[in-house]
């Protein structure tokens, strides 16, 4: 999904930092004295494009059979990776993303994800090893962002919500159709500044509807993100930030059984933003993530240019 762009203008500091939501992301940059609110969302009929490109490593624990629900760390894309056997996967997923100022204080925004994946599987019945790769289109995402509260005395606020119009779907035996509008993602962020620090905490829902192909079916369950961040500029063109997320996901359905629930997981999340010059940045993302039956680490690079 793809990230928004936020400009915030601070005395002596140029700081960058990117807010992550669900099917979406922020980033902010500080130049001058306050705050400038038009900047914060994308004026009205401006346009931005931003590209990224993340590459992911999935190590299952055990021969655990289901869809893996993985957020792209640059964007927060979700995307879903079939597991049927002990498997060690690598995913490079490309995004594009476009927003665009339809208000003052409410803007649009869209993502459309590709895909390649490498898997090296084995098979703890017969203790044997088998590899495969494969591309595809991953989904195209659609979604709004709302300038709900400025900030002031007290902490913004910011309220959106996106959908996958079209997603491709992977079921358990490798087939694969194209589903539409079966995922939902609701999301705020509230942020306040002490210069030269950002404080920021995200909460996101994601609701996922049930996808069929044949006999074959799989039902994510639902998820709950909440994530603590600080950001720190560096320099005038150089910030850093971190934080952890915290994770509960139900249980998955697939072919209308019950796999055991994922439960409640932690992250830990790093980042960097780099000017490279006025309407180009480049921000540099990793995460780390464990849960019960699989463990994930991404690194995420995304450029954002203002048309």
């Amino acid at each position: 999904m793809q990230n928004i762009i936020y400009h915030f203008r601070f005395f002596k500091f140029t700081r960058i930092f990117a807010l992550s939501f669900a099917m979406s992301a922020s980033s902010i940059v500080a130049h001058a004295k306050s705050v400038n609110v038009d900047e914060i969302m994308t004026k009205s009929n401006d346009f931005k494009l931003i590209t990224s490109f993340s590459y992911i490593n999935l190590l299952s624990k055990n021969a655990f059979s289901g869809i893996a629900q993985i957020q792209l760390p640059s964007n927060n894309s979700q995307i879903s990776v079939p597991i049927s056997t002990t498997t060690n996967q690598d995913y490079l997923a490309f995004s594009l993303y476009a927003r665009y100022g339809v208000y003052k204080r409410v803007e649009i925004f869209s993502t459309v994800n590709a895909f390649w994946q490498h898997s090296v599987a084995k098979n703890d019945i017969t203790n044997t090893y088998a590899s495969n790769s494969t591309g595809d289109f991953g989904s195209w995402n659609v979604g709004v962002l709302v300038e709900a509260k400025r900030e002031g005395k007290a902490p913004a606020l910011m309220l959106g919500a996106s959908m996958d119009i079209i997603e491709r779907a992977y079921y358990q035996s490798g087939a694969k159709n194209l589903q539409y509008a079966k995922n939902y993602n609701f999301f705020a962020t509230s942020y306040y500044t002490i210069d030269p620090i950002v404080l920021a905490l995200q909460a996101s829902f994601s609701l996922s509807l049930k996808k069929s192909h044949l006999s074959q079916s799989i039902d994510n369950g639902e998820r709950i993100s909440l994530r603590p961040m600080v950001y720190f500029a560096v320099n005038p063109y150089i910030s850093l930030n971190a934080g952890i997320s915290y994770q509960y996901q139900t249980r998955d359905n697939v072919n209308d059984r019950y796999l055991a629930p994922l439960g409640s997981s932690l992250g830990l999340n790093l980042g960097l933003a780099y000017e490279i010059m006025a309407n180009l940045i480049l921000f540099a993302d990793a995460e780390f993530r464990e849960n019960a039956q699989y463990k994930t680490n991404s690194i995420s690079l995304m450029l954002s240019y203002k048309i």
